[in-house]
Parts: C-alpha cells; structure tokens; sequence
C-alpha cells in the first residue's frame, strides 16, 4: 500500500524536471521532486555551466597572448592557464549552490532525496517510500555515450562527467566526436595550451549544423592549431606505458595511429533510464530515448517525459520548456503540442555558431522555394572595433524578402544576435520587416538590418511601387552602409 497520494511525481532534478514541477507548485498541485543527486543536473555540474566558463578562462588566456592588442603593449604578459580548472570549479559551485530548495519549498514542492523505482503503472519507489502517483514526469536526463570501440572499457578516459576534475591542462588530448562538445572542449583546451586533436567519423563537423558555417568553424580552429582528422573511424584504444592514451584508426582507409596524454569521449548523449525498471510502468524506451507524442506523453497515457531523456532537442533550455509543457499537459488535461519550430540553439565557440529553424541544405531537400542571405561580420564596423570579424550569418527566407525559414549565425555572441530571428520565425514577422527596426550604432545586430533592407527595397521593384509607397506610406531613405 503507498504512502502518499500526489497529483505529480517528479523523477529529475535537472531543467525539465525543475521546470515541470514548479509550474505544477505554482498551479497548487501536489507535487513530488525526486532527485538522487544534486539538483541542477547536467547543465549545471558538468555541462553548459562548466563548459562556457572553461570557454571564457580560455578565451581570455588567448587574448592576452594572440588577440589584438588595441594599441596597448603587454610585454610582460605570462599567464597561467594552471588555475583555469580551479575557476571553473568554484564559478560552477557557486552557481550550483544557489537557493534551489529554498525555492522548491516555497513554490509548494516537497524534493525527496534518493533514488526512484517503478513498482508499477502509479506507483514509485524512492527509497523505502512508496508514492502513489495520478500523474509521474519522467525528467532523468541523459548520460555519455560510449561508442563500441575494441578495449575502450579498459581503458580510463575522459567524458564530461570527469572532464573539469582535472588538475590542470594536459599537455595533449584526443577528443572523439566533432559535435558542439567536441568543438567548444577542443578550442578551450587548444588556447590553455593543450595539443588538441579531433577524430570525427564523418566527413564533417557538427552534423546539426549549417555545413558552410560549420566548416568554416573548423578552419578558424584549425588556424588556432586544433588538428581535426575528418572520416576517422577508431577502432582500438588502449594506455601508453607512459600513462598516455592510444587510438588506433582507420583514417580514410589507412591505418593511423594517435596518441595523448588525455583521451575525451564526446560522441553524444543516451538516456538515463537504466535503474527506473520502465517496463514496469510500461513505458516504451529505445536507444535514443523514451518514446513520447506531440503532448510529451509516453505508451502509459499517466505518464510523460520530457528533456534529455527523450532524446530529442538537447539543450536546457527546451528540456525547462519541455517540463513545463509536461506538466500542464498532464495536469491541466490538456493535450497542446510541443512545438519546435523556433528552437534555437548555440555552440559557444569563438566565435559562436548558432542555429534555429532550417538551414539552406534542409530547405533544398523539402523543396521549398527560398533565398539565401548572406552578410559577413567583417563589413560591420562593430565587429572591427572589437577586432573579432570572422565568420558569416545566413538567413533563409522567401524571395523578396518574406517568411523566415531559418536563421545560422557565426560570429561573436552570436547566441545573442539569432534571438531577433528567434522571435521572427515565432511570431511570423518577414524578414524585410527587420529592416524597418531601429538598430543602435555601432552594434552587432545591424547584420539583420542590412540585407533586410536591400531586400525590402527589391520588393519595391516593379512598375508602379514610388506609387506602392505613397499608398502604403512608406518611404525609402538612400544609404550608404
């Protein structure tokens, strides 16, 4: 017999499950947050937190070194990238041991501390507590995943949940996988001073991405010295009798052979649902992920799952939406379904490449009639002010300016710059629109205005449109940026 009746378990501290349950406090239900280890999940220990911190030591290790010095000379300039790891550890901790049960308290949920079981179709075990659940969210994350290569279990290596133990970077690293984890630790680790090499099994960088922009992302790391081997299948790796690592590999059919000091495994994500016996509350799970619909609900109508568990969108802050769609889906009787069509999505390189919607290769492939534009941060004054002009943004749109399909953008603080198309493709605003916005000088964000407004005046181009503007008030003012 359970315990406890509650209208919503919780199982996963992390954004989805911190989401979901605070909204459904917020709402006055019952609610149970079940989390075995710190709250906060991933993101917060050992990703997005750790990683964009590594990032900045490492960026500001760089400049001092190989930026442009702005007229300032800095003979004696001798940084230390010793203690980087050290920062990063203690901004990670401070942000991580902010109030957050504090605020699940004061929000109305009660947070258990163990670990959780499917006893049946409702019912939870956490710990020697049973939960009787009217309705449970699955938010459990994801964990690393371990590609099947010969004496790889054998063999210690790094994943992020050891990555930022390190006591100081190593002298050389190998880095299996080139997704956004691969590119953001291998430029970090490059710029403290670390021998970086990449092997990617594909002929590519960053799958998810844009190819162009990708590619160009690789060269501008390439150019800082990360070595990156394309079409790279590894098939053994073994330790070094001097404590290193060795991957041998089959690099385009030839045989080769890598060694380092550190070897990082960053070849994805798989979910974490092996100690919740799934088959209990008859929840269908595959490799990738718990199986959910539109409304985030899994085979057990009951039950939902949101986040990196179901493998879809894995990032934080669609795993926050995510929860929290859940859990009014669940609650409310609501059925409204998750839409992605305005995701957006970053890596934090530098510079920073970062997405949403289609990208040029998807719109050619679904056949839809489109144009690309195209404008490179070196031809803003802003980007040569700060001496960081490389890279490119690509907006896919109608012709003439209309509907946005989708937006890339690589260059600095990019993921700030792609939340205007964020909010275009959103709320159905044309790209010529943009032009017509106030963009402050000198910024950044101009490299929307720019085309837009070329567009929005190759729109105007047909017979009778001085007499279009009159009639719809509009004016075109020349200029000459």
């Amino acid at each position: 017999m359970a315990e406890q009746t509650w209208d919503l378990v919780v199982l996963g501290g992390g954004a989805a499950g911190n989401g979901g349950a605070r909204l459904a406090g917020k709402l006055g239900f019952k609610t149970a947050l079940v989390e075995r280890d710190r709250l906060g999940g991933t993101c917060t220990w050992v990703g997005c937190v750790p990683s964009k911190a590594l990032l900045q030591a490492a960026a500001t290790h760089w400049r001092l070194l190989h930026g442009p010095g702005f007229g300032i000379a800095l003979p004696n300039a001798s940084p230390d990238p010793a203690g980087a790891l050290e920062w990063v550890r203690e901004i990670t901790n401070r942000i991580g041991a902010g109030p957050k049960e504090q605020h699940l308290a004061k929000q109305g949920v009660e947070l258990l501390r163990d670990t959780a079981v499917f006893e049946d179709e409702h019912t939870v075990r956490v710990g020697g507590q049973l939960l009787a659940a009217k309705r449970i969210l699955i938010a459990t994350g994801s964990r690393p995943a371990r590609p099947h290569i010969e004496g790889l279990e054998q063999t210690r290596c790094l994943t992020n949940l050891t990555l930022f133990d390190l006591p100081r970077p190593p002298r050389s690293m190998i880095i299996i996988g080139a997704g956004s984890i691969g590119m953001e630790i291998s430029q970090a680790f490059n710029r403290l001073g670390t021998q970086v090499t990449v092997l990617e099994a594909t002929g590519r960088v960053m799958p998810r991405d844009d190819a162009e922009l990708a590619e160009q992302l690789r060269q501008h790391l390439e150019a800082e010295g990360v070595q990156f081997a394309l079409n790279t299948q590894v098939r053994r790796v073994e330790p070094t009798p001097g404590g290193g690592r060795t991957c041998n590999a089959l690099v385009r059919g030839d045989e080769r052979s890598f060694e380092a000091e550190e070897l990082l495994i960053a070849t994805g994500r798989e979910p974490e649902v092996a100690d919740l016996r799934l088959e209990r509350a008859g929840v269908a799970c595959q490799e990738d992920g718990i199986r959910v619909n539109e409304q985030l609900q899994t085979s057990n109508p009951r039950i939902y799952a949101a986040g990196d568990v179901i493998g879809r969108w894995p990032f934080t802050h669609m795993a926050t939406l995510e929860g929290k769609l859940a859990a009014r889906n669940a609650l409310l009787d609501e059925h409204e379904p998750m839409n992605y069509t305005a995701a957006g999505w970053c890596t934090f390189t530098d510079p920073e490449l970062a997405s949403v919607g289609i990208n040029e290769a998807q719109a050619q492939e679904r056949g839809i009639e489109h144009e690309v534009y195209r404008i490179k941060p070196e031809l803003l004054d802003r980007a040569r002010i700060e001496g960081r002009p490389a890279g490119m943004a690509k907006i896919i749109a109608e012709p003439n300016g209309g509907r946005i399909f989708g937006a890339q953008i690589l260059a600095a603080r990019a993921g700030e710059l792609i939340q205007e198309f964020v909010a275009a493709i959103a709320h159905g605003i044309p790209f010529r629109a943009l032009a017509h916005d106030v963009h402050p000088y000198p910024t950044l964000s101009l490299a929307h205005y720019v085309p837009g407004q070329v567009d929005w005046l190759k729109a105007m181009h047909e017979p009778d449109w001085p007499g279009r503007l009159r009639r719809e008030g509009g004016f075109v003012g020349r200029s000459d940026d």
